[in-house]
């Protein structure tokens, strides 16, 4: 958690000094989100994603976000492996992308963030360690508040995504625990809640 917090605190320390230079913005965005089964289990997560990029015309800019989740709650992943255990995932990410803009007024616009995402995560029950990869688009609203300052809402991811995760499971004839990797491929549009990102730009 304390590295976490560390590597988004290095990420706004280098933003901000880069960002020292017209054309630039700097900023981020950050999402919450917590569930509870009645009579059952909990789980939160959140993202912090700090961002800064150069913005090459009216309609187009390119960036790159550095930022990390964290995710607590009950880990299950076979049903015979720590169930109802509490755990912690903390995964960090790197993410270039390509902005564009359209539908522009004085109130701001709309813009697609398209790029490749790369994470990677370690959990702190069953020796749980895992990676992942997104290559596709972020749709979002931007709302101008002044001529520097920008409100952000990104909603949902659509392209392709790869996550591969190894644990540990206990083998049921021997009672030894033995590990496990589980990959999973998948490509169309996620409007899950945990998308859901709000932040702001400040334009040098």
């Amino acid at each position: 958690m304390k590295k976490l917090f560390l590597t988004i605190a290095v990420a706004l320390g280098v933003f901000t000094a880069v960002s020292a230079q017209s054309n630039m913005w700097v900023g981020g965005t950050a999402g919450i989100w917590s569930s509870k089964e009645k009579g059952g289990d909990s789980q939160l997560s959140f993202k912090v994603m700090p961002e800064f990029g150069y913005i090459l015309n009216s309609n187009v800019g390119i960036g790159i976000a550095l930022g990390g989740a964290h995710d607590h709650g009950s880990t299950n992943f076979d049903g015979n492996m720590f169930a109802a255990q509490e755990s912690s995932t903390n995964t960090y990410i790197v993410n270039p992308f390509l902005r564009y803009t359209f539908l522009k007024g004085d109130l701001g616009g709309l813009f697609f963030d398209g790029g490749v995402s790369y994470g990677w995560s370690k959990g702190t029950t069953g020796g749980l360690k895992g990676s992942q990869l997104e290559v596709g688009l972020r749709p979002g609203v931007a709302l101008s508040v002044s001529n520097k300052i920008t409100l952000l809402g990104k909603f949902g991811f659509l392209g392709y995504q790869n996550l591969k995760y190894d644990y540990l499971t206990i083998a049921p004839s021997t009672g030894i625990y033995d590990k496990t990797t589980r990959e999973t491929n998948s490509f169309g549009f996620d409007f899950d809640m945990r998308n859901i990102e709000f932040g702001v730009n400040y334009k040098f």
